[in-house]
């Protein structure tokens, strides 16, 4: 996956962006080690700004959290495919791993009255 220059200046180790429509993209060495996994799904409001947050239970002693900060464009593009991947890469852009989320109905929902869409 070729990355926009705005994700790739802005990206640095530990943070996550969303990019391309429905996708995000997370810079870390601390990926799942299995992506066939239960995926847990929150949102928090922080002043103005809306934040996704997947907790990924590879290993339920020590689940791998991914929190990202979306726009409504992000959430109207998620809508409509009701999934996003996450891409985990190195430190050069590399992919080191892919995880794909679907969401429920209800979680969509959710996301669009939080970002303040219509449902």
């Amino acid at each position: 996956m070729e990355l926009p220059p705005e994700v790739r200046n802005n990206l640095s180790e530990g943070v996550c962006l969303t990019c391309c429509n429905n996708s995000v993209i997370c810079m870390t060495s601390d990926y799942p080690k299995n992506t066939d996994v239960e995926v847990l799904f929150e949102i928090d409001k922080e002043g103005r700004e809306v934040i996704f947050r997947h907790i990924v239970m590879d290993d339920p002693s020590n689940p791998l959290t991914v929190e990202y900060s979306v726009d409504t464009k992000f959430v109207e593009n998620v809508s409509q495919t009701k999934s996003i991947n996450i891409y985990f890469v190195d430190e050069n852009f590399n992919e080191e791993n892919k995880l794909r989320i679907t969401f429920s109905d209800d979680e969509i929902r959710v996301m669009r009255r939080e970002i303040g869409l219509g449902t």
